[in-house]
């Protein structure tokens, strides 16, 4: 089946922001006006990654027995990568208990551990195991209502942040299903409507990111994820994919070769970024020029090692979900 090289894109820019996103765990990033811009700018990140599954998933088949394999992929890939990153931490500094190793098989899924950024897989089981009730919606005219429900629901959640952090104190990213079904359903809703978006391009994209800079000026935001729920960013992440759609590729290798390392640098850049700390002597320097010369060993270093390891015999069948 032939690649769609705009979806390719968006899973690049959804790449690179999820790296940017986690460059604190380099833990020798000073606070500054350009790392609450990057937070801000990069906060759609995990939004484009169930909008670019509902647009995929949506012109898949509904059965039990798709999501069951689906989900054995899943749990497969969770399983394998978790044992090497469990033995990279016990054995290279600074070490982790062998106890820590073993909770890693499951602490993943309530975004603890060595690998708490694998949430997302337990919110894509969840997700995989609705698919067949998710898809009679989509192929419904509830559609649009589920989609606004969420929406309702989602900008709810988000006051209650700002107002009490409530979903930081009580519910783990893998289990805030309002946010990952509105963007699901969202990705969806662009597959079987493009048309409507096809005068949206990158110059609207330039807009919305002055605008989301000026909002992450003026309102103080503690963490990316509770964005999630604000309008702005529902109108950035749908501006942002839609000129990904809108883009003709005429040679996409470079897209190409980058999509593919999208899961091994997700499940490698907390491991690599940590590591990053140990530069720290080198890296005296302003707070605003610190970030970008992190940020730029952040993306270098996990796309040369993903790209290594992706050159090693059976391992990316690892990374087949």
């Amino acid at each position: 089946m032939q690649r769609n090289l705009s979806i390719d894109l968006v899973k690049v820019i959804a790449m690179f922001m999820v790296m940017a996103l986690h460059v604190f765990l380099c833990h020798i990033v000073q606070p500054s006006l350009v790392y609450s811009w990057n937070l801000g700018l990069a906060s759609i990140a995990i939004p484009l990654f169930f909008m670019v599954s509902g647009f995929l998933l949506s012109g898949k088949e509904g059965s039990i027995g798709y999501s069951w394999r689906k989900i054995k992929g899943i749990l497969r890939f969770v399983f394998i990568t978790v044992t090497f990153i469990a033995l990279a931490n016990i054995l290279l500094p600074p070490h982790i208990s062998i106890l820590d190793g073993v909770k890693s098989y499951y602490a993943w899924f309530y975004q603890k551990g060595l690998l708490w950024q694998y949430w997302y897989f337990g919110a894509m089981i969840i997700i995989y195991a609705l698919l067949p009730i998710l898809l009679s919606i989509i192929h419904s005219r509830w559609l649009p209502i589920a989609i606004v429900a969420l929406v309702v629901v989602s900008f709810v959640m988000f006051l209650l942040n700002i107002s009490c952090e409530f979903e930081q104190h009580y519910v783990r990213q893998t289990f805030r299903i309002w946010y990952w079904l509105m963007y699901f359903f969202v990705g969806a809703y662009m597959r079987l409507h493009q048309q409507r978006f096809r005068k949206i391009g990158w110059w609207h994209v330039l807009g919305i990111v002055v605008v989301m800079m000026a909002y992450v000026y003026f309102v103080e935001i503690p963490y990316d994820e509770y964005a999630f729920g604000s309008i702005i960013c529902m109108i950035y992440a749908v501006i942002v994919f839609s000129a990904c759609l809108n883009t003709k590729i005429k040679n996409g290798k470079v897209i190409r070769e980058l999509s593919k390392l999208f899961l091994p640098v997700y499940a490698i850049h907390p491991f690599v970024n940590s590591r990053i700390e140990y530069l720290s002597p080198y890296l005296q320097f302003s707070p605003e020029v610190q970030y970008f010369v992190v940020l730029a060993l952040v993306f270098v270093m996990n796309i040369a090692l993903a790209y290594f390891l992706m050159r090693i015999p059976y391992v990316k069948d690892v990374f087949k979900i």
